[in-house]
């Protein structure tokens, strides 16, 4: 029992040092990438019309100034992230 356990060991150790690992992430990585930015347009908009709706909030002007700041954070964490926004 214990050679048959050693045969096919040596067997999937062999074969392991054969096998070629491809990551699928680097493979599509141009792909990706293009996912990626193809919303940076929307998420943009997206930000602008809150920032404007913030803006617009006058009868609690400290909720409107949050709402702005947490827009502009949003903002700065995504181009940290690499979107153009």
């Amino acid at each position: 029992m214990s050679h048959v356990r050693s045969l096919t060991r040596s067997r999937v150790q062999s074969e392991e040092r054969h096998m070629v690992t491809i990551d699928p992430y680097e493979e599509g990585v141009q792909e990706t990438r293009q996912d990626f930015t193809a919303n940076d347009f929307r998420i943009m908009r997206a930000l602008d019309s809150l920032l404007i709706s913030a803006k617009s909030i006058t009868g609690d002007a400290i909720a409107g100034e949050d709402i702005a700041a947490r827009v502009h954070t949003l903002r700065h964490l995504l181009k940290q992230v690499g979107h153009e926004v």
